[in-house]
């Protein structure tokens, strides 16, 4: 290769190295953020492959097919929208998807170990500012650009009138972890950090984000640390203890966790809980809106236009008034109520071959990148759990990201 070919390599490699290391701040910046980053991730695989610095190997060939297969569901649920022009925009900025996650694919594929651990780094030191001024919030009721909460209990840092920190959190806390521990390989800080990670969670005050970081970190640290059973079982002791005195000596707490949630839920059994809560009332319509079209839904983004029709009036609820929103606030039932059986099938099918490689993939190098992604993915799919649209921008970024990761890092066999 010659000095002038390893130049021209070199800054490829800088300019997706600086693309992907900044990619997690658009997601506190704004949405118009994250679609041009998509758009540049996108522009630059296009580029590699027009002037041969990217090649189609069995990896991107093997992700490629499975993006397509989910693509071509979506052109579907297209075709059969109740609006076509609510859809649309969806479709295609699905195409930006896939190609951003072939770019990051190949970047996993292509570039030394060290490279991708010089992104992951900078993540973690976006996350740990993120983390410091969630804590700044805490302690001070607003956080260091004076944004704070209208709503006891919860905590917004940069994310200030969205309130979609504990998404953020989520989303890059196990990274965090896996950067401190690759570099210091100390067991005994990373349980501490899981432990810490947890309770802030938890104090943050967004419940579902919560439950599903507490899941993803007990999970992580049952299979990727080597420590003793009993010592596992006693970190979660001691996170339920933390917490329970939290509940008990906090009343916004309380009345978010438990009287909001928990209580009712516990208390009153899960029938009570949807026929008494907002999110009931969503889960309600959605399933509403499924039955009356069992095939192809109403189209993706249509839920916020069917879920407000007359037709759901007398919808089974003690809140029918308040049934409507932009989605119901459950990604299954997004997708039965907006892209029907057929629409909900082919994604069920792409998702859990993807994830079933990976974790065939997983078991043979532990690689603990992915297995964090693996872990995030599987959460956001768990019933029941209330949860962001799956369309949005900000939500399937991060989805996105992290399918990235995950289906990266699989490897020919």
């Amino acid at each position: 290769m010659t000095k002038e070919n390893l130049i021209k390599k070199f800054e490829f490699e800088n300019l997706l190295i600086y693309s992907f290391a900044l990619f997690p701040l658009a997601f506190l910046i704004g949405n118009l953020f994250i679609n041009f980053f998509l758009l540049l991730f996108s522009i630059i695989f296009v580029s590699g492959l027009f002037l041969k610095k990217f090649k189609f190997q069995n990896q991107n060939k093997f992700s490629l097919y499975l993006l397509l297969f989910f693509f071509f569901s979506l052109i579907i649920n297209l075709i059969f929208s109740n609006n076509f022009y609510l859809t649309l925009p969806r479709v295609l900025k699905f195409i930006l998807i896939i190609g951003s996650i072939l770019c990051f694919s190949h970047t996993i594929i292509n570039y030394r170990k060290k490279i991708f651990i010089k992104i992951y780094k900078f993540w973690s030191i976006l996350f740990g500012i993120v983390l410091f001024d969630i804590i700044f919030e805490l302690i001070f009721k607003f956080n260091i650009f004076g944004f704070s909460s209208i709503i006891p209990g919860r905590v917004v840092s940069f994310s200030n009138d969205e309130m979609n920190i504990g998404h953020f959190f989520l989303a890059f806390c196990l990274i965090f972890i896996n950067f401190v521990h690759t570099n210091f390989k100390n067991i005994y800080l990373t349980s501490l950090l899981s432990i810490f990670f947890i309770l802030i969670s938890f104090l943050i005050g967004e419940r579902s984000n919560f439950i599903k970081t507490f899941i993803i970190i007990v999970f992580f640290s049952f299979f990727a640390y080597e420590i003793k059973l009993k010592y596992k079982f006693l970190i979660i002791v001691i996170i339920t203890a933390i917490v329970s005195l939290t509940l008990s000596l906090n009343e916004n707490y309380k009345e978010r966790y438990y009287n909001q949630f928990t209580g009712m839920l516990f208390n009153n059994g899960l029938n009570h809980y949807i026929n008494y809560s907002l999110y009931g009332a969503h889960y309600k319509v959605a399933y509403e809106i499924f039955k009356d079209n069992p095939y192809f839904g109403v189209g993706i983004k249509n839920f916020r236009v069917e879920s407000f029709s007359e037709k759901y009036d007398n919808l089974n609820h003690s809140y029918p008034e308040r049934r409507g929103n932009t989605h119901p606030h459950q990604i299954h039932l997004e997708f039965l109520s907006e892209t029907g059986l057929i629409g909900y099938a082919c994604f069920m099918i792409f998702i859990l071959v993807s994830i079933i490689f990976s974790l065939k993939n997983y078991i043979k190098n532990k690689n603990l990148f992915q297995l964090s992604s693996i872990l995030y993915i599987l959460v956001n799919l768990l019933p029941l759990i209330p949860s962001g649209s799956f369309f949005t921008t900000y939500s399937a970024g991060l989805f996105w990201l992290h399918y990235a990761i995950m289906i990266g890092y699989i490897r020919k066999t």
